[in-house]
């Protein structure tokens, strides 16, 4: 076999050249429009009669227009024309190809003008970007135009033409669109019963363009909206930044519900959209005994702006009415949601690493208990840390080298709108937020909006000493409080039947507070070590971190700093109690009692190593951690007159186990109670029942599995199911194998995720409060090939059911998708069944015809399918 390759430059013909004179061959060749052809049996070349060359055996001709492959192709290259024919229909190896940039063009017969780009296919198959076209007869104009006779147009793979568009006439424009003319649709090979005088199909959407959505009808819930029309808008793309979009869905009812949507975007500067979305469902006629009418509102903006690397803007806002998701959504998580939230940030980083500024705001919104709270705007600023004495790094080092100096400031304020009447409140949120009047009326306080200031200084000190295996540091803590108003509290002799005679009084006026605190902290590490063998394991090794620090605060609620203030508590003139002056405001104030405490922790994690020997005798090691960190700590206030010793807290965190993360807590009290369950000071250990009352305790596990390959693998069985059994020719003559099919593996990619947490927390006289919930999410694996399952599933061990859950499944059918979802439990239950084309252009036909717009059903109230936000 010999293969041949040469290149022929386009260049006008010398006449003073002999005929029978060899073109030069060439590798490669440099000139633009040159014709490389290149055949593995033959190659004859022509030069008497028109310059002429024929290629036998895999041939191939390669132009700047296109390339050509067949089993035989004639080349005239004086009229830059080339020709292949298929040796025989059902010669499928030698049939000719001509493949051009995106498309490819399969044919019993080309005819291609490489230098007009015009050509003529007999029993064409062409493939767009997005779908095939096959024709009796197929004509290259130009290299924009095609034209087709008796064609057929599909997104379905030729050999699998589930659907087709059969039309006499058809032209595609670009390669982007599909023109036909006396069309008809088939499914199966089953003629839909309208015929379409003229029509096109997008087959690309690959260029933004601005028009009329796609509406369905709506079927469901007929009896109390009647018929429907969704998805009823315009798309309007503006330019590359913003595009837009608004929709809606009408019932003969009158509900409606309309959705804008606006986006914009310009890269590595800013981007963001604005949604609008506005419902009203009422029932059919307003003379029935059930009628209702309800209007449901949402407001989403989000927006992320770089101003430069340095400053950042971010604005996400979410406003709704109570039932907006309700009646608009069925996801589980937008059903489950009470709140609402909005946020707006900036922040601010000196190039220089200096100084870091942030302000920031928040709007909450609870629709269980009708309360709003907007923080902010709240604002820090804080300056680097500062070593004014830092010297050259050096094992002389004084203690003065280490000592730093930091800054910090915070401004924050509130509104909290929690309204007495609740629900029927009659004012708003928005008029008590600008009316203080209104404010006090809805809630009984006057107390409006609180601001504060604080500002922090801290001063410390790393290492003290300079050994290497003791570290002791020290700290103090400087912080001034700035507040417009502060708190009064009296005693009201006129109201000693009132359960609470002692009333309060805000205060308006500038007042300032300032507390600090001074700590030393000593700390140091030690390790245990055993080469005690257990299996594969080899060697051990503790590690031990204890940590003892003091921490003094002097009792600010003393009358010297002015602080704190005395009130009558009743009649008698005896009772008195303390309060702080700041007890009402956002940032608090000094605190009060003197403090003086000894704070003992300790933190430990065990590590060993697993040794591994393979055949060879070579050893692998790999280190092991087998707990992260198991840590206890407790404190003692020498200065507290009664309950000196703290709650002890102790902690487990560990990954020994590859991909499961195990966390643990609990909480211990060292004192009795009263009848009523406060702690009073007498140990436990002294009634000789126990050391300490567990108080708390939790425990979490997660783990994600993931397995298989890229999917399950086809397999050819050694028999075909459809095989003539009394053809012996296939035994030669005892087969072994005869009634044997192998069993294919399960070969398919998995993944789901577990977590299981459990909480426990004690009641004094009353069963504890726990909680048992194991949570399956992100299950999905591949039935088969083409079946995908996915689920999210979860059980409460306490409650003894299950938790809201959704199960999926999709079908892959060549060019159809099958998806169906539902979810059984709880209150939000719902089903989803859709079959839908993979082109959305074609899909859009279907939706638009009688019969097949009715693909998609759903058991949503509201007929607007699943997770329409």
């Amino acid at each position: 076999m010999c293969i041949s390759t040469f290149s022929i430059a386009q260049t006008k013909s010398d006449s003073t050249s002999s005929a029978n004179q060899k073109s030069p061959a060439v590798k490669k060749s440099n000139v633009k429009d040159a014709v490389e052809f290149q055949s593995s049996d033959s190659l004859v070349i022509n030069l008497k009669d028109g310059r002429k060359a024929f290629l036998f055996g895999q041939a191939k001709v390669s132009h700047s227009a296109g390339e050509l492959t067949a089993g035989k192709i004639e080349m005239d290259i004086q009229k830059n024309q080339v020709e292949a024919k298929a040796e025989s229909q059902t010669d499928t190896l030698s049939y000719p190809v001509l493949k051009r940039e995106t498309d490819e063009i399969k044919s019993t017969r080309i005819l291609f003008n490489y230098k007009t780009q015009r050509g003529k296919f007999e029993e064409a198959k062409i493939q767009v970007p997005d779908g095939y076209l096959i024709g009796s007869k197929v004509k290259n104009v130009n290299q924009d135009e095609v034209f087709i006779e008796d064609g057929i147009y599909s997104t379905c793979p030729p050999d699998y033409l589930y659907y087709y568009i059969k039309a006499k006439k058809m032209k595609v424009v670009d390669q982007e669109e599909v023109f036909f003319a006396n069309a008809r649709l088939y499914i199966l090979d089953i003629p839909y019963p309208i015929v379409f005088p003229f029509g096109y199909v997008p087959s690309s959407f690959e260029k933004r363009r601005s028009g009329l959505l796609t509406p369905t009808y709506a079927f469901d819930a007929q009896s109390s909206r009647g018929l429907g029309l969704q998805n009823l808008g315009w798309f309007q793309y503006f330019n590359d930044y913003f595009t837009a979009q608004v929709s809606s869905d009408v019932y003969t009812s009158g509900t409606f519900f309309a959705n804008s949507n606006f986006q914009y975007r310009k890269r590595d500067k800013f981007s963001g959209n604005v949604q609008i979305g506005y419902s009203r469902d009422q029932g059919l006629e307003e003379t029935d005994p059930d009628f209702t009418r309800t209007v449901q509102k949402s407001l989403v903006i989000n927006h992320n702006q770089d101003f430069s690397p340095y400053s950042t803007i971010n604005a996400g806002i979410n406003l709704r009415t109570q039932d907006f998701y309700k009646l608009n959504s069925y996801d589980i998580d937008d059903n489950a949601t009470t709140t609402s939230t909005s946020k707006l940030a900036y922040t601010y980083r000196h190039p220089e690493n200096d100084f870091n500024f942030s302000i920031n705001s928040q709007l909450a919104q609870n629709f269980n208990n009708n309360t709003t709270t907007l923080t902010g705007p709240n604002s820090t600023f804080s300056l680097a840390t500062i070593t004014p004495f830092k010297g050259e790094v050096s094992n002389d080092s004084k203690w003065y080298n280490n000592v730093t100096l930091n800054y910090r400031n915070t401004f924050n304020s509130r509104f909290s709108y929690a309204p007495i009447d609740g629900d029927s409140a009659e004012v708003t949120f928005i008029d008590a937020l600008f009316d203080p009047s209104k404010y006090e009326e809805a809630t009984g306080d006057e107390d409006h909006f609180k601001y504060g200031f604080r500002q922090t200084a801290s001063v410390g000190i790393s290492r003290l000493l300079s050994s290497p295996f003791l570290n002791l540091s020290a700290s103090a803590n400087f912080n001034e409080y700035w507040y417009p108003t502060s708190t009064r509290q009296y005693f009201s002799p006129d109201s000693t039947s009132d359960p609470n005679p002692v009333k309060t009084e805000i205060v308006r006026g500038f007042t300032s507070a300032r507390d600090f605190n001074l700590g030393l902290s000593f700390s140091t590490t030690f390790y245990g070590v055993s080469n005690q063998k257990i299996g594969k394991l080899e060697g051990f090794r503790h590690t031990v971190t204890p940590n003892l620090s003091y921490n003094y605060r002097p009792d600010f609620s003393d009358e010297s700093w002015g602080f704190y203030r005395s009130v009558q508590t009743d009649t008698t003139g005896n009772n008195f109690r303390r309060y702080s002056i700041f007890s009402n405001e956002i940032l608090g104030g000094p605190g009060a009692g003197e403090q003086q405490a000894i704070t003992f922790s300790i933190s430990n994690s065990f590590e060993t190593k697993i040794v591994s020997r393979d055949t060879t005798g070579e050893v692998h090691e790999r280190k092991l951690k087998l707990i992260d960190n198991l840590s206890a700590s407790a404190s003692y206030n020498f200065a507290a007159d009664s309950l000196n010793f703290s709650d002890i807290n102790t902690s487990l965190s560990s990954n020994a186990l590859k991909g499961i993360r195990l966390t643990a807590g609990a909480n211990f009290s060292l004192y009795q109670v009263d009848s009523s369950g406060r702690e009073i000071d007498r140990f436990l250990i002294n009634s000789g029942e126990k050391i300490a009352q567990l108080q708390n305790f939790n425990v979490s596990a997660s783990y994600s599995f993931r397995g298989g390959k890229n999917g399950p693998e086809a397999y050819t069985p050694i028999y075909r199911r459809t095989y003539d059994p009394y053809d012996q020719s296939r035994f030669s003559p005892i087969d072994t194998h005869f009634n044997e099919e192998p069993v294919a593996p399960l070969n398919s990619p998995w993944s789901f995720s577990l977590k299981f947490s459990y909480r426990w927390q004690y009641r004094f006289d009353q069963s504890p409060t726990r909680s048992a919930v194991l949570n399956a999410d992100n299950i999905s694996f591949k039935l088969t090939p083409k079946w995908r399952f996915n689920t999210r599933i979860g059980y409460d061990f306490i409650q003894e059911k299950l938790t809201p859950s959704q199960f999926g499944l999709t079908r892959n059918l060549e060019c159809w998708d099958l998806t169906f979802q539902i979810n059984p439990f709880g209150e939000n239950q719902y089903y989803f069944f859709k079959l839908t084309l993979n082109s959305a252009q074609v899909q859009s036909l279907f939706q638009k015809l009688p019969i097949l717009k009715n693909l998609e059903r759903s058991s949503s109230p509201t007929g607007r399918g699943y997770n329409r936000y």
